[in-house]
């Protein structure tokens, strides 16, 4: 019995690999294994009897014209609320990212401190510059090179954060040659 499989399955093998263009397909019996082949004019015409169940473009647009159609007046106005509601959160969260942008925040870190501010009750401006004052690593630190060479022919880079401290703003004011 072993060597009749073998013999038929070589065989499939031979044809399989003389015939271009076919399809095999292996359906089990009850008596043994069993090989089908198609040609390539009925594997097309199987796909084209299966597209044509799918509904074309026309179709799909006339049937949601006609969902469309059968909604309450109700229904499309709440849809219509739901839509400017989402419009109107997504304007006021890119307004408070570009004040965040504007205050000198990391760009890495915009995300976070837009969520940590607006958690805060009270006025987003207000709650930004009180967060940033208490947190002052999330302020861009502006790097300044000064190309100018020193006795020595190397360049010196000076790291100038945006926040400054009391202590430094009072300096600046009684000694403003000392940070030139």
């Amino acid at each position: 019995m072993e060597n009749k499989e073998q013999s038929v399955t070589q065989t499939d093998a031979q044809e399989a690999e003389k015939t271009e263009g076919t399809v095999t397909q292996t359906e089990e019996k009850t008596e043994g294994e069993e090989t089908k082949t198609f040609t390539q004019e009925e594997v097309n015409a199987m796909l084209a009897k299966e597209r044509k169940k799918i509904p074309s473009k026309e179709d799909m647009k006339a049937f949601n014209d006609w969902k469309e159609s059968q909604k309450t007046e109700a229904q499309k106005q709440s849809e219509f609320n739901q839509k400017l509601t989402d419009t109107t959160n997504e304007n006021i969260s890119l307004k408070q990212e570009n004040q965040v942008l504007k205050s000198g925040v990391n760009a890495e870190d915009v995300d976070y401190v837009v969520f940590k501010v607006s958690k805060m009750e009270g006025e987003f401006e207000d709650n930004l510059k009180e967060f940033l004052k208490k947190n002052p690593k999330y302020l861009q630190k502006e790097v300044v090179d000064d190309s100018s060479t020193k006795d020595t022919g190397v360049s010196v880079t000076k790291i100038n954060e945006s926040s400054e401290n009391g202590v430094t703003t009072i300096l600046k004011q009684k000694h403003p040659d000392l940070f030139k």
